[in-house]
């Protein structure tokens, strides 16, 4: 076999082992996922973690077992591990497995726990989320039991890329509960999410402009206003033309209209 091919075969096996390894132990420190660095010189591992003081352990016990089971595992001695907080602990589906994992052994009811971890998920901006309990949850019959909101991607290069899992048990008193969270990460770009961009052409360029013509004319002609004179004018032309009035009723007015004219000439 060649080196090349061997030693990519080795460091997947040593990544496998190591993630699993810390899942077990780091279980209660919320373990999210680790950074594996090999080098010709020393292994560096880096733990990124939701509580780093259960990792590390009081007066540094914890790490200092952890150093010593990698060795173990890899081989050789040089082995350097660092833990650093996560960023965002509720976007991490293998944080919030344990989580809800823990919140079921304390004899939290399944429905309500669930759900609440879903909220939380997304929260954080998260396109889709699923959560599955496997297991006897409520009486000796096991069964299934399936939370969904959003879009999770099933199938295909989407579920692949942009779906994270993550899985965790549960110990009670009816036996073992299997829990696993898939996370649809908030910059997923699905492959029916299309966007056509294209330049303007010199059809769509006049038609444009002469709806924005058109637009401006119309506003133009709503806020221009009516005289005063000529709207009163129009009225009483209206009046006039449209009225039942007798004429010897209408003399009579303009005969009264004359008189107070003169009265104000003098």
């Amino acid at each position: 076999m060649p080196n090349s091919i061997k030693n990519f075969t080795e460091r997947r096996l040593h990544t496998t082992f190591l993630d699993e390894y810390f899942k077990e132990k780091l279980a209660s420190a919320e373990y999210g996922y680790m950074i594996y660095q090999p080098s010709s010189t020393i292994t560096k591992i880096t733990l990124k973690v939701g509580r780093v003081g259960l990792a590390i352990g009081r007066r540094g016990k914890t790490i200092k077992q952890l150093s010593i089971d990698a060795k173990k595992i890899l081989g050789h001695e040089r082995v350097q591990i660092e833990v650093e907080p996560l960023d965002d602990p509720e976007s991490y589906p293998q944080v919030m497995a344990q989580r809800l994992a823990s919140s079921l052994e304390r004899g939290r009811h399944f429905r309500r726990s669930a759900y609440g971890t879903m909220r939380r998920i997304m929260s954080t901006g998260a396109l889709g989320c699923e959560i599955t309990v496997a297991g006897k949850i409520t009486s000796q019959r096991a069964r299934v039991e399936n939370f969904r909101e959003g879009f999770v991607a099933k199938t295909g290069e989407p579920a692949e890329e942009f779906v994270k899992v993550g899985r965790a048990y549960a110990k009670i008193k009816r036996g073992t509960l299997g829990i696993t969270v898939l996370i649809m990460v908030p910059d997923a770009v699905l492959p029916d999410a299309v966007e056509i961009i294209a330049e303007p052409t010199h059809t769509s360029r006049e038609i444009t402009r002469e709806a924005d013509e058109e637009l401006s004319e119309d506003l133009e002609t709503s806020t221009e206003k009516i005289p005063m004179d000529d709207e009163f004018g129009d009225l009483e032309e209206l009046d006039a033309s449209d009225s039942d009035i007798p004429e010897d009723a209408v003399k009579a007015l303009e005969e009264e209209e004359e008189l107070e004219e003169l009265e104000d000439v003098e």
